[in-house]
């Protein structure tokens, strides 16, 4: 190596480590000046949340902001975590799925609507045996002339290299249950994080290969965390890997879809046509299934198979028993068994039912991204 090249090379490394010195004390003088108390540390950070609106992972100049608030153990879930978004965009040959329901998470408030606070408000600030803190905020969205929608979430606060930190967020779920123990637990941000993948390895790939394996391992999740009405969040990112391209892209219209319903209706007062229903299970006490059992599977001549499946509700030999079935539609797809439609199978004591499909139920009152309204609706 000449000298030229040897005084090159050591201009670029001192540029280099100054560089690094630079944004380590930045971010150090960040950290200092934070807030010093943890109901404060948190009026900061929404502060921010609200004047941002950081959607899904953030990045540059929102991840500059936010990164000095969060601890260590929460920035590599977020590494780890834009590593398995990386993984997807390398093996799905559609990304823009992804992206378009990762736009609509916000990482320190939920998803939709709540992604975008207008307001904040401090509730409360409770101490916990393990030396943490919950910070409890209510949030709002309004935007005149809509109603208010308030909800909260509780910021888990912890000291960390002689300052506080944030180290999670719990979504607050405050609805009314008519039995406590039917209420799940609350879910957090570190949860979503970690949704649908295996470390830093999109979880697609290593689903079950076997039709009822693959079927089993949908259901145990069904039961677990029942998904109702379009997938958002971390629900989307656990069950999005079960699904073919087809089912995911009906999905993505019939959002659309609502969307188009939105503009041509914006009355606040009327109610959209949501599709309000379990997508693996069905409608009202259908949509959250406690147990399942895999009866049989059909192969059909095309190569797919159809796994059927009992599903039931509430308690044995009462009125609040019950049991029906559906059918999962399983199809191959870049070389891996994926759902593709799902069957709600008609009860077999009403003579005037009859089966429907999730595809079906997708596209009622649409067309394509389009709201044309309902058949009966069209006749009037």
């Amino acid at each position: 190596m000449n000298r030229l090249r040897c005084v090159i090379l050591l201009q670029f490394l001192l540029q280099l480590g100054a560089t690094l010195a630079l944004g380590q004390n930045a971010d150090q003088s960040k950290s200092r000046s934070l807030p010093t108390q943890p109901d404060a540390l948190v009026r900061s950070l929404y502060t921010e949340v609200v004047a941002r609106h950081p959607h899904d992972i953030p990045e540059g100049a929102d991840m500059k902001i936010f990164a000095p608030y969060l601890s260590k153990a929460l920035l590599h879930r977020i590494d780890l975590a834009k590593d398995c978004s990386a993984d997807w965009d390398r093996e799905n040959p559609e990304p823009h799925l992804k992206e378009e329901r990762a736009s609509i998470y916000g990482l320190f408030s939920g998803d939709g609507v709540e992604a975008e606070p207008r307001a904040f408000q401090i509730e409360k600030t409770r101490s916990v045996k393990d030396g943490s803190a919950r910070v409890y905020v209510k949030l709002t969205w309004e935007n005149p002339p809509q109603r208010p929608w308030t909800w909260r979430v509780g910021a888990v606060v912890l000291r960390e290299n002689g300052h506080y930190v944030i180290d999670d967020v719990i979504y607050v779920n405050d609805n009314i249950y008519d039995k406590p123990e039917d209420r799940p637990a609350d879910r957090r941000l570190s949860e979503y994080l970690s949704a649908g993948c295996y470390g830093p390895k999109w979880a697609g790939y290593s689903l079950p290969d076997q039709p009822v394996a693959l079927v089993r391992s949908l259901y145990q999740e069904v039961v677990a965390r029942p998904p109702v009405g379009m997938l958002s969040g971390a629900d989307w990112k656990i069950f999005a890997p079960y699904l073919s391209k087809t089912l995911m892209h009906r999905i993505d219209l019939n959002i659309a879809c609502g969307e188009d319903w939105h503009r041509q209706y914006p009355d606040p007062d009327l109610k959209p046509p949501v599709l309000e229903m379990g997508l693996f299970s069905g409608n009202d006490e259908k949509t959250e299934p406690r147990t399942f059992h895999i009866e049989r599977t059909e192969s059909e001549t095309d190569g797919s198979f159809h796994i059927y499946v009992r599903l039931t509700h509430g308690t044995p030999n009462t009125s609040s028993w019950w049991v029906w079935h559906v059918a999962a539609i399983l199809v191959r797809e870049n070389g891996r068994l994926v759902v593709d439609d799902v069957i709600f199978l008609k009860d077999e004591k009403d003579e005037s039912g009859v089966d429907c499909r999730l595809s079906e139920s997708l596209s009622d009152g649409c067309d394509g991204p389009r709201w044309v309204g309902y058949p009966d609706d069209n006749a009037k």
